[in-house]
């Protein structure tokens, strides 16, 4: 049995993203050696971006759908995304 993607597939949101014409590795890092301070700077950068972002509520709704294990995504790190959907179950 062929298990299918819970993932959302209508992403025609990303083309108006911010975060288009930023490097990933401001939004997702270089692995997990990053050190804890280096990880807040450049995960508060990240969010910036997203703060100024159009798409910001459809990228956050597609990232916690899709549970994406990583990154900053609709303005949320994977903490502050996991936190959210522990909230949304109860």
């Amino acid at each position: 049995m062929v298990r299918e993607s819970m993932a959302p597939t209508d992403t025609e949101w990303r083309e108006g993203a911010a975060c288009l014409d930023q490097p990933a590795l401001l939004f997702f890092g270089m692995d997990d050696s990053e050190n804890p301070a280096a990880r807040r700077l450049r995960e508060e950068s990240a969010k910036r971006v997203c703060r100024l972002c159009e798409v910001r509520a459809q990228c956050l709704e597609y990232a916690l759908a899709a549970k994406e294990p990583y990154g900053v995504w609709g303005g949320l790190t994977e903490i502050e995304r996991r936190a959210r959907l522990r909230s949304r179950a109860r």
